[in-house]
């Protein structure tokens, strides 16, 4: 598959844009209750697989300015990088953009909480993993599917050639 100048200049802007946004609200970016605005980004993915990969290499450069270290790199990439193959799964067999914007939150909810839970060296057990994964869920939830989807729907609706944009990249 090649690439043009033109569709790798847009994923580097999408890589740089999730890490400085996440970067820039670092307080409410990291921590048990994440309200990563540039979470809502996955979303691009649904439209046009070129994203995927920009979106990772997003989370993985603000990751690296995570307060839990090297444990978030691994961890939270990784858990980006599986909620990304099930949007890209999701388009392919039921191409529902709601479906889709859920991935992320359940993802997370699952994986995030071990980095909290590793990185302070608390033992993994429900009592701890399930407060932990609700308040996870609640951020995603919010930061992708309300703001994410209603935002794609919006702009699908304004402006008819949405898609065609994204699919041309």
């Amino acid at each position: 598959m090649k690439i043009s100048v033109r569709s790798l200049t847009i994923m580097a802007t999408v890589a740089a844009l999730y890490a400085a946004v996440t970067v820039a609200q670092a307080h409410i970016g990291f921590g048990p209750i994440q309200f990563r605005v540039a979470e809502s980004l996955n979303l691009l993915a649904f439209f046009n697989p070129i994203f995927a990969p920009a979106v990772l290499l997003g989370v993985f450069t603000a990751n690296l300015f995570s307060p839990y270290g090297l444990v978030d790199i691994v961890f939270g990439t990784g858990a980006s990088l599986i909620a990304l193959i099930f949007i890209l799964a999701t388009k392919k067999f039921t191409n529902s953009l709601l479906l889709a914007s859920l991935w992320p939150t359940i993802v997370n909810a699952l994986v995030i909480p071990l980095v909290f839970l590793i990185y302070g060296g608390v033992p993994i057990t429900f009592a701890n993993f399930g407060p932990f994964a609700a308040s996870v869920a609640v951020g995603q939830f919010v930061v992708v599917t309300l703001f994410g989807y209603t935002l794609c729907r919006v702009l699908m609706a304004r402006n008819p050639n949405f898609i065609a944009i994204l699919k041309s990249i």
